[in-house]
């Protein structure tokens, strides 16, 4: 098979990461207990792709600034950036919480332990539950309960709690116990819980029987419950593991693609060279690598705020040319977002 040119090759490998990112994104809700793999689907593209075609290239990895050399010096190099950038970012982030998305700072109020992960997320995509479906999911610190049951049956659910929750949504439903919340429904409802402590115990029943445990589906996933009654616990692991993905399903695989693969393709298609603070870049590179990237993040959410992470993006690639590879910019983007995550819970 004859090789193509550089603009085509890369043009190829972008609509298809493009393809296969977006075509997952906006099919996870129907792939149900699947969900939760569609970012190692999408890393593994995004990995596989470009280190594939450089094989049958016969191209070497390393001349794309992937590999291990220098790791010590990688890491003093993201060292260095954050101490730099991220006294600004916050200051940015701040006026930015405060005057255009109109929060308050709620320093007092910060909790940085999360819910299990299979709680996660409200199942927005799926649409209201359909008959026989009850749901139970968290957001930030609020737990909802969300049902739908035969005509002329009621749900009843015994939320127990270290500390008596505060009940936003479905008030006329429940009434409070010395240890939580007892919810007493009609066939259709909602109810939802905030500040409802470190762990909650939820005991479901419909139509005067316990729910079995498969028929409460938790989180955005809607993955069926193991046990009846259900326990949620608070606790800080959700950070290890945050880590954990941004570091290897997030940061590794773009970098191998935009810094890597898509910004070395590139500056050989614009070839005049600036030094940028003594460092040799290709503006045209470090300007199209940053659009491209862009680009993917909003056709995946299409919301104009991701469009900003072009500016982080010239910064990974003047990283990965100051040090020679792509380590650097890997663990820069990953603690910048990081800093995003546990930034955000601090604002309300």
């Amino acid at each position: 098979m004859p090789r193509l040119s550089p603009r085509r090759e890369l043009a190829l490998l972008y609509t298809v990461t493009l393809l296969v990112t977006v075509g997952l994104t906006l099919g996870q809700d129907a792939l149900g207990p699947l969900r939760g793999y569609v970012l190692v689907a999408v890393a593994a593209t995004f990995l596989y792709l470009p280190l594939e075609v450089l094989h049958r290239n016969g191209e070497d990895p390393e001349a794309f600034g992937v590999h291990r050399n220098g790791l010590l010096r990688s890491l003093r190099w993201a060292a260095l950036a954050m101490l730099i950038t991220f006294p600004v970012y916050l200051v940015g982030y701040h006026v930015w919480q405060t005057q255009a998305l109109k929060h308050t700072a709620q320093p007092e109020h910060a909790r940085l332990d999360r819910w299990p992960a299979e709680l996660e997320g409200a199942p927005i995509e799926a649409g209201p539950p359909v008959e026989g479906e009850v749901r139970l999911f968290a957001e930030r610190d609020a737990l909802t309960l969300q049902w739908r049951l035969p005509l002329g049956q009621r749900l009843r659910a015994d939320v127990q709690t270290d500390r008596p929750p505060q009940v936003e949504a479905g008030q006329h439903w429940t009434h409070s116990a010395h240890d939580g919340v007892v919810v007493d429904g009609p066939s259709e409802g909602t109810v939802r819980l905030s500040d409802a402590g470190r762990w909650a115990r939820v005991d479901v029943e419909a139509g005067g029987d316990r729910l079995p445990p498969e028929r409460l589906l938790l989180g955005a996933s809607r993955l069926p419950a193991d046990d009846m009654p259900y326990l949620g616990q608070r606790s800080l692991w959700w950070l290890l593991n945050l880590v954990l993905v941004q570091l290897l399903l997030v940061a590794l695989p773009e970098e191998v693609f935009y810094r890597g693969y898509l910004q070395t393709r590139l500056d050989a298609v614009f070839p005049r060279r600036v030094r940028l603070l003594g460092v040799e870049v290709s503006p045209g590179s470090l300007l199209a690598t940053s659009a491209l990237f862009a680009l993917g993040h909003f056709l995946v959410i299409p919301a104009p705020a991701r469009l900003a992470v072009f500016f982080p993006s010239l910064l990974f690639g003047w990283l990965k040319n100051a040090s020679g590879g792509i380590a650097t910019a890997v663990v820069y983007h990953a603690a910048c977002n990081l800093l995003v995550e546990v930034a955000s819970a601090y604002y309300a």
